[in-house]
């Protein structure tokens, strides 16, 4: 086993592309991630505004969507073929369509529609433009009914809002409640990158013995040895990343900062246990690294991290069980903002045996290429 490990040892001082790729790369990347969602949310989204109607009203509207940081508004035209042109243009991701007579409307009760135009292509700013549109929107029809109620019934500016809004909706958003992109997302793609890392470099790590060599390797100890060092390797990265997260980018971990290191550990052995069993059983290095990616690379979304498993087709809800970042990101996340441990008791039992698992066949592949014909290695 310390000979598998030094073996791994001396490529990496030989070898500086595999230092790039497990430890630089990873950090670079996830600094990179940070400093572009630091902000948190999503603001200035391009927007534009058609007022048939050019009121005191409908500036006193336009006044409220210039004022709101989520909108940009770059443009006030004179036709909706022009904002759907900008919107078709990418110019603008948002509009407004004001009526004609909107405010003599308003004043006779003859409640007039103001159309919302959105881009659908780019979801992310069509969900914040949504949201901060419905708001004032929300506030602006509550106010102009409170106004119409008081001048029409007499009454006081308490009656008449309660007679315009006899039900009082109040929500609150816990542990996110600024709905923070950098919260949501940050850790989530650190830890994408780090498993790439491990899972493209020990992928290429077991070498077939050779008979000529004349050495009686123990080939458990030999796999062992491989899982111990990539996992090391892999944990140091994601160590990194965890401490640069919480200490830099100031993503708040209201739960125990030592488990989210115990569970970082066992989630890189697990990955790295994964790439030397790929590396063990496969003998083209092509193949081995296309295996690798294909198991690796569409984690964030397989596992229901950014897509919710429960939204997904039963089958793929299915195969998510077995993928290791399923036992580890949602709880990286709930650890981070809820303090919550729910479930890291069955996933940490989970990345063990996962990781065990795949020593087991690693071993058993390298026994079985060892048993057969001597060939070169397959580095096409």
């Amino acid at each position: 086993m310390l000979g598998s490990i030094r073996e791994e040892l001396s490529k990496l001082k030989s070898d500086k592309l595999m230092l790039i790729t497990c430890l630089i790369i990873p950090i670079v990347v996830n600094l990179l991630v940070g400093w572009q969602l630091n902000k948190g949310v999503i603001d200035k989204v391009p927007f534009a505004i058609v007022d048939y109607d050019d009121s005191q009203l409908s500036r006193q509207m336009i006044g409220y969507f210039r004022d709101n940081d989520a909108f940009d508004l770059k443009y006030q035209i004179d036709s909706q073929s022009e904002l759907e042109e900008l919107i078709n243009s990418s110019m603008v991701r948002a509009g407004m369509v004001i009526p004609k007579n909107f405010s003599e409307d308003v004043t006779a009760l003859r409640s007039p529609s103001v159309m919302m135009i959105y881009d659908g292509s780019h979801m992310s700013l069509t969900s914040i433009a949504k949201s901060k549109a419905s708001e004032i929107l929300i506030s602006m029809r509550v106010g102009a009914s409170v106004k119409q109620i008081q001048n029409r019934l007499n009454k006081s500016y308490d009656e008449a809002f309660t007679t315009a809004m006899p039900i009082s909706f109040v929500t609150r958003t816990l542990y996110n409640p600024t709905k923070s992109f950098n919260y949501f997302m940050t850790p989530g793609y650190g830890t994408v990158i780090c498993q790439l890392g491990i899972g493209l470099t020990g992928v290429l790590c077991v070498r077939r013995r050779r008979k000529e060599e004349g050495e009686r390797r123990n080939e458990l100890a030999y796999i062992l040895g491989k899982v111990i060092f990539y996992g090391i390797l892999g944990s140091i990265a994601i160590l990194i990343n965890v401490a640069v997260q919480v200490y830099i980018f100031k993503i708040p971990c209201r739960g125990s900062l030592p488990l989210v290191y115990f569970l970082s550990v066992l989630f890189m052995f697990a990955v790295s246990a994964l790439a030397v069993a790929l590396s063990a059983c496969l003998r083209n290095r092509v193949v081995a690294m296309t295996a690798s990616g294909l198991l690796l690379i569409p984690n964030s979304i397989m596992a229901g991290y950014t897509w919710p498993l429960i939204s997904m087709i039963p089958s793929y809800k299915w195969m998510a069980q077995f993928i290791p970042f399923t036992h580890y990101g949602d709880n990286l996340r709930d650890i981070y903002l809820k303090g919550s441990t729910v479930n890291v008791g069955a996933d940490i039992r989970f990345l063990v045996l996962y990781t065990l698992i795949m020593i087991a066949v690693g071993t058993l592949g390298i026994t079985i290429r060892n048993m057969g014909k001597p060939k070169e290695e397959d580095n096409r």
